[in-house]
C-alpha cells in the first residue's frame, strides 16, 4: 500500500490534476461523520476527486486500499461511504472509464477490492436501512466483477430518487 506520506502521491492523478492532497483528505476521512452528498464533507472531496462522474484515475486506485481500510470502522458506525467509493473506483476499472491500474499498485489495489467484497458481504445481511442495503449491495456487485449488477442496483437507486 502506497504509504499517506510517500511523495509517489505527487506523481498519481486524480480529477483535477496531481493527487498529492489525496492522503490528506484521507487522514481527515477517518474523523468525517458527514455523508458524501454533504458538499462540505471530506468524502463529497473525496468522491470529487477519485471517482468524477465515473471516472476513476491512477490516484483513486493508490487511494483504494486506504478506503477499504477505513471500511470496518465506518461500517460499525453506520456508514458505507469508504466502501462504496473503493466499489465505485471499481466499477469504473471494470466499464473502461479509468486508466488501467499502474503495475506498482497492482497487487495491492487487487487485495483491497478482495478485502471489500468481504466486507460487503459480511455487512449486507445487517444492512441498517434501505440506503444502506442498496450502497452495500451495489458494492458487493461491483467488487464482485459483477458490472452488469452493480449497474442496475446502483441505477434503481437513481430512478427511486427521482
Amino acid at each position: 500500500m502506497l504509504p499517506l506520506n510517500d511523495p509517489g502521491w505527487a506523481k498519481l492523478k486524480h480529477a483535477y490534476g496531481g493527487a498529492a492532497n489525496i492522503p490528506a483528505l484521507l487522514e481527515r476521512a477517518v474523523a468525517e461523520r458527514r455523508p458524501g452528498s454533504h458538499p462540505e464533507s471530506v468524502w463529497f472531496e473525496l468522491w470529487s476527486a477519485l471517482c468524477h462522474q465515473g471516472d476513476a484515475y491512477t490516484g483513486s486506485y493508490a487511494a483504494v486500499p486506504h478506503l477499504v481500510g477505513l471500511a470496518p470502522a465506518a461500517l460499525a458506525r453506520q456508514s458505507y461511504e469508504p466502501l462504496l467509493l473503493a466499489a465505485s473506483i471499481e466499477q469504473a476499472r471494470l466499464e473502461g472509464t479509468a486508466p488501467a491500474v499502474p503495475d506498482e499498485l497492482r497487487a495491492d489495489y487487487e487485495a483491497a477490492v478482495y478485502e471489500g467484497r468481504k466486507l460487503a458481504q459480511a455487512a449486507l445481511p445487517t444492512a441498517w436501512n434501505a440506503d444502506a442495503q442498496m450502497a452495500l449491495a451495489g458494492s458487493l456487485a461491483a467488487l464482485s466483477g459483477d458490472v452488469a449488477g452493480a449497474r442496475a442496483v446502483f441505477e434503481a437507486d437513481l430512478e427511486s430518487e427521482s
